[in-house]
């Protein structure tokens, strides 16, 4: 069963540029691997944020599991404490990476004026359900516990992302 005629004509040439996403347990890796390339062909000519400042670092994950890398965007022309958003990337839990969405999350910073982080969660099905979400939620703990050396307000948190 096909969705195609529910996409409007003038949006058609974009849902072209994607790969059809038939995943299966043999074709993952390959269609993570195409949108992983899709998205580095597109990174030509992307916009300079020169007031954001974006750094990599490893939280605790949950008890028992490894680490999680998130992204931190640190807007520099914006009075502290900032509120922030938690970021989570879209991909269904199974594909994806947070760089995908480098741009709209800068983007978000510079016009809202807010610092983010965005999540690097493990993917199913190499970790099932609820690991992805658990690592998400580590990052949420972590952002709120380390709200001081952020410069962010723990009243302001806001959640969201790609498709979260």
């Amino acid at each position: 069963m096909t969705t195609r005629h529910l996409v409007d004509p003038e949006l058609a040439a974009v849902l072209d540029m994607f790969p059809a996403l038939n995943l299966t347990t043999e074709s993952l890796s390959q269609v993570r691997a195409s949108l992983k390339e899709l998205s580095t062909e597109t990174r030509v000519d992307l916009p300079d944020f020169p007031a954001i400042s974006v750094s990599e670092r490893y939280i605790p994950g949950p008890q028992g599991a490894p680490d999680v890398r998130v992204l931190v965007y640190q807007p520099s022309n914006v009075s502290t404490p900032l509120p922030v958003i938690l970021w989570i990337h879209g991909g269904g839990y199974v594909l994806g990476a947070p760089e995908q969405e480098d741009l709209q999350v800068k983007n978000l910073v510079s016009m809202v004026g807010c610092a983010a982080i965005s999540v690097d969660y493990r993917l199913a099905p190499e970790t099932p359900y609820p690991g992805p979400i658990e690592d998400c939620s580590a990052a949420l703990k972590w952002l709120y516990t380390h709200a001081g050396e952020l410069g962010v307000d723990t009243t302001r948190i806001a959640i969201g992302g790609g498709s979260a």
